[in-house]
């Protein structure tokens, strides 16, 4: 009795050695870089728009356009008509005294040929109050006509030329007075009729010295009515013609200024100063003054100076003076003398009476002050303006032009008041409007951004100008991005290329769009605004940018096509941007993701030999070392690693570092980094050193420090990559520890969740088979069942193959584990295994009442497998008692214990014990029952062993010792119930609680 209950006080010291911890089942791996190595994202934001006008709204009294040349021309130069030689006594009684109206008539005409033209009107008008007959009338108003000219009475010669025409213009006059009335017409300011009356003469077919005469009266004809591309045509033909004289030089005055009003500027120049250079002549003042104004136009202010100063010296009193001080004052400007063009408009204003040109030109200067921000100077001739009674729309323009120059200066408050004067009345639309954006972009500067997105709301009601509304709306994009009103920034940026899609901000508009797109988080419109503008504008240097940001979120969106294209695009057409390494790196990394990094580490060497100095190199030698790591190139993905550490990497290199270190089995060094990367890194690298911190502890056996880190990465969101070997690692553990439960849960879960990965079978396998060696049947029947269902192809080991046979056969599935030993004897005859085979069988046999087969194979083994004999004594022990032959099995039973292994003699004494107790002798069945419990602590027959042992105490009379084993029976953590629920009513019998 004493030898029993000391084997059973050794119980706890043999199960605790028993329960130590096993090294594990199986290695993990080391972590996955491929999917870690990050893109190099573009250190690029959205750029700020001017959003502001590109120029001051105009002035509302503006420098006026040069007018229109006035008509001039000496009409004496003009051909007259033919007139014979003067008689001897032209002039004689018979007209003087008499009278005669022919003799009137031939003495006036001979006076106008001598240069008496007195004495010829005297002869003429008398001829022309007398005359009566309609040839000799006509005559004489002709010569008349001829002589008002000459004497610079040019109305009544109209008059007299008119009449002649009327009357008959084919006569002989009749042609030459047309002419003239043409002419007359012109320098009255009469162009349009004019213009119809050399049209006329022309049709007519006149004498050939009047044709270029009137083709010249035609040009400046339509010159004076402003039809200048027909005026060009016409004076342009008569300049390629064979002219008289003064034909040809006011064909060239005409010609140049005709040019200059249609804006050929060099050419104009050119012909007025052909006219100029010939001397003093009719209109060289007049033409002076184009010569200068055409030559300011062409780019050339500074001789367009010298010429206004020459003019100004020459011809002080000539009609356009003031015209020429106002060009001067705009020529001194473009020259950069502002001292000396305000000294200039402050000359013109004294003298300008009429108030036309002399503010005009001193506005300008003021607007000229401010575009050079020259403060001082401006402020002082804006108080100098302001003295003055000025319209309120001037009043606000020079009020804008100050506020510009206090904003340029820096005095944003003194701006801004004079930007709200402007605004509260501004005079004008254009200056409210001008005003108003001003306002709204200051406060845009100051962060005002709600105040600013009113003032754009306020102003975008207003009916604006194309060019006010495109700013407008840009300043009101800006305002609402940088409010982080990404919704209302889109619709603004929209609507501008909407309006205004061939602005010449329309480019940078479209960029920020896509800004605006990716910040409210539609990538894909991002994406295919940056796409469309490096599309449509493939020149712009921004489109390597543009590709650069939409190949980024096309990656990160997972069309790693897409971005591929993109990122070959953007090296294809700008393999000299700043962004062109860095979409070859991305390109690879991309690569590396899809399984294909073998195929760019050439591509990255040469990247990393040509760029050393890139900002990018400790990426691409983290890249190349992640390859090269796949590869099992360890010694030089550590090359690379450390590399990129010292690049500033940091968390990824230690992170590569440590895998390089798991891969050679250097434990401490792959957990040192491991723990580096994780306490350095975050998102994925973080996780991946994590898991390999504890696939480090996994294949060390630290089991206790691995289990924390189990479950944390149980808990987390699946991951293809981490989640299916923790499961399997899980798994094992559970079973390992005879979380029975759990380790079927975490086993099938690997195969449900990741049917394709490699743990998958791995891990059911390693439970069924843990399972089988524990005796728990069920688990391993239920797990062995699912590994061959979905993993027929699996090759478990013939091992496992048993224990699957067996497991069916614990479970009562006997049809299923003879089919499956059949299988097994059939496939495997020679096999190391077969004794067990046989054994198996036999048990099967015998559960089904088939003792004489069961009894053969028994025997077979007995006979064939002498190291299996103490298991065959065990099974032929069993058919006996099956049979009642309890003295024949004793003895085979007694054999066993003594020779066999710790399960069979565990078997074997327990059985021993039922017989024992059966046959009423408890105290040697005691004995039995214990030393089943001391071989084999764990196994089923051991508990078993426990209750038959109580209830023998319990026939001997000793209910402490009864007591004790039943207690020792249910503090067992693999208890089954049965047994738990017999222990328990027998403690309740013993009066036990």
């Amino acid at each position: 009795m004493r030898r029993a209950l000391g084997l059973l006080a050794l119980l706890p010291v043999i199960w605790a050695g028993h329960a130590a911890a096993a090294p594990p089942p199986f290695k993990m791996g080391p972590p996955d870089m491929v999917a870690v190595v990050p893109l190099v994202s573009p250190a690029l934001d959205k750029p700020a728009l001017s959003a502001s006008p590109t120029t001051y709204p105009p002035s509302p009294q503006p420098m006026p356009e040069l007018p229109r040349a006035r008509v001039e021309s000496d009409l004496t130069l003009q051909p007259v008509a033919p007139a014979p030689a003067p008689r001897f006594l032209a002039c004689n009684p018979l007209g003087s005294v008499l009278g005669v109206v022919n003799e009137l008539v031939e003495c006036g005409r001979a006076s106008f040929q001598r240069g008496e033209f007195e004495e010829a009107r005297e002869a003429l008008e008398n001829a022309v109050k007398r005359g009566t007959e309609a040839s000799v009338l006509r005559e004489a108003r002709y010569w008349l006509g001829e002589t008002l000219i000459r004497l610079r009475r040019l109305e009544p010669a109209a008059q007299l030329m008119l009449q002649v025409m009327k009357t008959d213009p084919r006569s002989d006059p009749g042609p030459y007075a047309t002419l003239k009335y043409g002419w007359l017409s012109l320098l009255a300011g009469e162009s349009k009729g004019a213009l119809d009356t050399l049209d006329a003469l022309i049709k007519s077919g006149p004498p050939p010295t009047l044709v270029s005469w009137a083709q010249l009266g035609r040009g400046v004809a339509l010159y004076s009515l402003g039809r200048y591309p027909e005026a060009r045509e016409v004076l342009a033909r008569l300049r390629g013609q064979a002219l008289p004289v003064p034909v040809a030089a006011e064909t060239t005055f005409w010609l140049g200024d005709t040019l200059g009003q249609l804006g050929e500027y060099k050419e104009a120049v050119a012909r007025l100063k052909s006219f100029t250079d010939g001397g003093p002549r009719l209109m060289i003042d007049t033409a002076l003054l184009r010569q200068a104004w055409w030559s300011r136009a062409a780019g050339e202010p500074l001789a367009a100076a010298q010429t206004y100063r020459g003019l100004l010296s020459a011809y002080p009193k000539m009609p356009e003076i003031l015209w020429a001080r106002a060009g001067l004052v705009l020529a001194l400007l473009d020259l950069g003398d502002s001292a000396a063009a305000l000294d200039e408009a402050r000359t013109l204003d004294t003298a300008d009476k009429a108030g036309t040109l002399g503010l005009p030109a001193i506005l300008a200067v003021d607007r000229w002050l401010t575009e050079k921000h020259r403060a001082d100077e401006a402020r002082a001739l804006e108080q100098e303006i302001l003295g003055r009674n000025l319209e309120p729309a001037t009043r606000a323009y020079v009020l804008l032009l100050g506020g510009e120059v206090e904003r340029d200066a820096g005095q944003l408050s003194e701006a801004r008041s004079r930007f709200e004067l402007v605004a509260a009345r501004p005079g004008s639309p254009a200056l409210g409007w001008y005003a108003g954006l001003r306002l709204a972009q200051m406060d845009l500067e100051s962060r005002e951004t709600t105040q600013a997105r009113a003032r754009v709301e306020a102003l975008l009601k207003e009916s604006l100008p194309p060019d006010a509304r495109g700013a407008v709306l840009e300043l009101g994009g800006e305002a609402a991005y940088a409010a982080r009103a990404w919704d209302e920034a889109a619709a603004r940026y929209s609507r501008f290329l909407s309006d205004f899609p061939t602005s010449p901000e329309a480019p940078s508009v479209m960029l920020a769009l896509g800004w605006a797109e990716f910040r409210r988080g539609r990538l894909d419109a991002a994406r295919e605004t940056w796409t469309r503008f490096a599309t449509a504008h493939r020149t712009d240097p921004r489109a390597a940018a543009a590709l650069l940001l939409a190949a980024d979120i096309a990656a990160r969106s997972g069309d790693t096509a897409g971005a591929q294209t993109q990122y070959a695009a953007l090296v294809s057409r700008f393999p000299d941007s700043e962004y062109s390494d860095l979409a070859r790196l991305n390109r690879a990394i991309l690569a590396i993701r899809v399984g294909k990094g073998a195929s760019v580490l050439g591509e990255l060497s040469e990247l990393i030999r040509n760029a050393p100095l890139s900002p990018y190199i400790g990426r691409m030698r983290l890249a190349r070392g992640v390859i090269l790591s796949a590869g099992g190139k360890g010694a030089e993905a550590e090359r690379d690693f450390k590399a990129a550490q010292a690049q500033g990497e940091g968390a990824l290199a230690n992170l590569g570092l440590g895998r390089v270190a798991f891969e050679r089995e250097r434990w401490d060094d792959a957990e040192r980094e491991f723990v580096e990367a994780r306490d350095t890194g975050a998102g994925a690298v973080a996780a991946s050193a994590e898991y390999g911190i504890a696939a480090t502890l996994w294949n060390q056996g630290k089991m206790e420090e691995f289990k924390p880190f189990a479950q944390a990465f149980l808990a987390k969101p699946v991951n293809a990559t981490v989640t299916p070997p923790m499961l399997a690692a899980s798994a094992s553990l559970a079973a390992e520890e005879g979380r029975w439960k759990d380790a079927s849960a975490l086993a099938t879960r690997v195969a449900t969740e990741f049917p394709k990965a490699s743990e998958a079978p791995a891990a059911l396998s390693e439970v069924a088979t843990a399972a089988a060696r524990a005796s728990e049947w069920p688990v391993a029947n239920e797990t062995f069942k699912i590994l061959t269902v979905r993993y027929p192809e699996y090759k478990t080991g013939r091992e496992a193959r048993l224990d699957y046979a067996e497991a069916l056969y614990r479970t009562g599935a006997f049809a299923e584990a003879r089919t499956r030993l059949q299988e097994f004897l059939d496939d495997s005859p020679k096999d190391a295994d077969l004794p067990r085979a046989l054994l198996l069988l036999g048990r099967v046999q015998e559960a089904n009442g088939d003792g004489a087969a069961a009894l053969e194979q028994y025997k077979r083994v007995e006979r064939d497998f002498p190291a299996y004999e103490p298991a065959a004594l065990l099974g032929n022990a069993r058919v006996l008692l099956l049979a009642g032959n309890w003295d024949e099995a004793r003895p085979l039973l007694e054999r066993a214990i003594v020779v066999g292994d710790a399960p069979v003699a565990s078997e074997a004494a327990y059985r021993l014990g039922e017989g024992y107790r059966a046959v009423g002798r408890h105290q040697t069945a005691v004995e039995a029952y214990m030393t089943a419990v001391y071989v084999a602590p764990d196994l089923p027959m051991a508990r078993r062993a426990l209750l038959g042992a109580g209830q023998s105490f319990s026939a001997l009379k000793q209910p402490d010792s009864a007591v004790i084993v039943y207690k020792k029976l249910l503090s067992s953590k693999a208890v089954e119930p049965e047994l738990a629920a017999t222990a328990k009513k027998n403690l309740k019998t013993l009066g036990v609680n």
